[in-house]
């Protein structure tokens, strides 16, 4: 690997932020010679954005983008998960567009862990996405998938959105168990109801926009098979020329 970004979404991180950036900033150096850390402070109320600007002035490679407001994704950088791991990811990138971890044994309350399965069964359902837990942080892409997937959406439907349109390029997905910790400090947000409602819309929304635009390819490829079809007998109908000679047609 010879470049690697590493993105973190926070939220009201102020207890986690630090050691988590300065855990990254000893880890990803072993795995790639150039690097950059990106915290993204998705409108954090507390001290998050304070501490992330001076993690910058303090490291190099460091990187922050502040949110005026919250967007809905800031779970990447609660400390559950252990990044000497991303090198099992790395290893399998160069055979693979995305290689995704899934939490092996994920360690969060019950009603989380309810949450959770009933989203995958639902996205799997609903826009048939099979990914153990489309949710996980802990993925690796390739710089290129983001030349051809557009994100649209916002909050808990980027992964949705992002695995749906991988599925209709044909990208390859690889999928790895992840070690998975319970938070030590602060709250998740995903268990807001809130949230989970503003999924559920974005969910269905995607969903009429996804067969929108089957449709629209579906009647693209008919109407060119129909043209090819019409233009064939024409390719191969042998050409006809007339000669008139001294008031008699021929034909050849």
């Amino acid at each position: 690997m010879k470049s690697l970004s590493v993105v973190f979404p926070a939220f009201n991180e102020e207890a986690n932020i630090r050691a988590v950036v300065e855990d990254a900033y000893r880890t990803v150096p072993k795995l790639a010679p150039i690097f950059e850390i990106i915290v993204v402070n998705d409108g954090s109320k507390d001290r998050t954005g304070e501490i992330c600007d001076r993690l910058v002035e303090e490291l190099s490679n460091v990187r922050v983008v502040h949110h005026p407001r919250n967007r809905g994704y800031g779970a990447a950088a609660d400390g559950q998960f252990d990044l000497n791991e991303v090198a099992a990811l790395l290893e399998q990138a160069d055979f693979y567009d995305i290689v995704a971890g899934y939490r092996a044994r994920r360690q969060d309350p019950p009603h989380r862990l309810l949450f959770a399965w009933g989203w995958n069964i639902l996205v799997r359902l609903v826009l048939g996405i099979r990914i153990r837990d489309i949710d996980c942080a802990f993925k690796v892409f390739k710089r290129r998938v983001f030349d051809k997937v557009q994100i649209n959406s916002v909050g808990a439907m980027v992964n949705t959105e992002i695995f749906a349109q991988v599925s209709r390029f044909g990208m390859t997905v690889k999928e790895i168990p992840v070690s998975h910790f319970p938070r030590r400090h602060g709250k998740p947000t995903g268990g807001n109801p809130a949230v989970i409602l503003k999924a559920f819309r974005e969910l269905f929304r995607m969903r009429r926009k996804v067969h929108t635009t089957d449709a629209v390819i579906r009647r693209v490829l008919q109407l060119q098979a129909r043209q090819e079809s019409c233009d064939e007998p024409a390719r191969s109908k042998p050409s006809v020329q007339k000669i008139f000679v001294r008031g008699r047609r021929w034909a050849r």
